[in-house]
């Protein structure tokens, strides 16, 4: 007999054809994984047809949707604190080139298609990170797995047949506005050369040309609808909302560096991001924790707790760099001078604790920055953020 069930995470009902021996179910919907149990399943002949989901679970299917395609713009970071500090084996390496440099924000051009009120946005420029894996005779992929990036966001980058090799960098942004919530995110793929077989690309894409919109495609990443704008064979735009999303591409773009940027969101990039970071996150200063959609998302991920701490912060970056020894920086512009006086002695702490570590910062800014072990780099960002909601 059929098994009637819905997902807890965007209330999609779908049959199976029995129950399966782990007792567990995956969302056809939304890739969810969930245990089955008794009270929530029917026994069905048919198969079942998928009922409209509730506001809230229409948001939260977005935004785990959402949260998958920054998880692909962001692979690459993922990939930097993988390779991180995992130490060279012993001995030197006569044959390994040194780690190329990475360009500052300013000469990437995917900043320069993303919208204007972005006031959230990453970068990431692959050629540092693959050259430092080779360097210390790293496998990407086993690296990725180790430091606990999702097989899917792998699966999704081949599966639209690219490789890490062939991208030169990414860029992404999102906008969380004072009004309404809305789901916004635009990922710009920038190449080193075009696709070998372009309309392959656009197929594995499920790629349907947009009637009256040259080079304008709807297609699927991560399994969600997007639309896509091809700006030239390297550079192709991927935006959640047709219109705001692609702001940037209707103007032309915007030029290298992110110039259309807000004053606070561009001063945090030319001030705090090293010119040498490979991969990098950066906000706009803003009260973030009195944003509906920071509200809706703390609630729909049951972390009402990362309120009082976002309530402390007004704008944040962080970094890595793989020129010598590869460094993390976090820098955060507090609320006041007392608290931002308050995280500079919690940073000094963790300072002394760890060799090699550095901190620093005046006035409403605090600095923190040291090499990294990928089996625990997690782990200490989830504990400082923790530590500061108890202060």
């Amino acid at each position: 007999m059929a098994i009637r069930l819905s997902c807890p995470s965007c209330n999609t009902s779908f049959t199976l054809p029995a129950l399966p021996a782990n007792q567990r179910a995956t969302c056809p919907r939304c890739d969810d994984v969930f245990p089955i149990h008794n009270s929530e399943t029917t026994e069905e002949s048919t198969e079942a047809t998928p009922q409209p989901a509730s506001a809230p679970a229409v948001a939260r299917f977005s935004l785990l949707k959402m949260g998958m395609l920054v998880s692909l713009g962001m692979a690459l970071v993922g990939l930097a604190v993988a390779l991180s500090v995992r130490p060279a084996p012993p001995g030197p390496n006569p044959e390994a080139e040194p780690t190329p440099n990475a360009r500052t924000p300013s000469q990437l051009a995917g900043l320069g298609y993303l919208p204007a009120d972005t006031n959230i946005v990453f970068a990431a420029q692959v050629k540092p990170v693959l050259a430092y894996a080779v360097q210390t005779h790293q496998d990407a992929g086993e690296l990725l797995a180790k430091a606990g990036l999702p097989a899917k966001v792998l699966q999704a980058l081949n599966g639209v047949g690219l490789t890490l090799q062939q991208i030169d960098h990414i860029a992404g942004g999102t906008s969380f506005a004072d009004t309404a919530f809305a789901v916004r995110l635009t990922l710009v793929l920038v190449l080193h050369q075009p696709p070998a077989d372009e309309d392959d690309f656009l197929k594995k894409l499920k790629a349907k040309k947009q009637a009256n919109a040259k080079n304008r495609y709807d297609v699927e990443l991560g399994g969600l609808p997007m639309t896509l704008a091809q700006v030239s064979p390297t550079i192709w735009v991927f935006g959640m909302d047709a219109k705001a999303d692609m702001e940037a591409v209707e103007r032309g773009g915007y030029g290298a560096g992110g110039k259309q940027f807000s004053a606070s969101l561009s001063e945090v990039i030319a001030a705090q991001v090293p010119a040498n970071a490979s991969a990098w996150f950066a906000t706009s200063d803003e009260a973030w924790a009195e944003k509906p959609g920071i509200k809706l998302v703390t609630t729909l991920l049951k972390k009402p707790d990362w309120l009082p701490v976002l309530a402390r912060g007004r704008a944040a970056m962080a970094s890595l760099t793989f020129e010598n020894s590869p460094r993390l920086r976090l820098v955060v512009k507090a609320t006041d001078e007392a608290t931002g006086q308050r995280l500079r002695d919690y940073f000094r702490a963790q300072a002394t604790a760890t060799e090699g570590a550095q901190h620093g910062g005046a006035g409403t800014l605090a600095l923190f920055e040291t090499g990294f072990d990928p089996a625990t780099t997690f782990a200490t960002l989830e504990r400082f953020f923790a530590d500061a909601g108890r202060k």
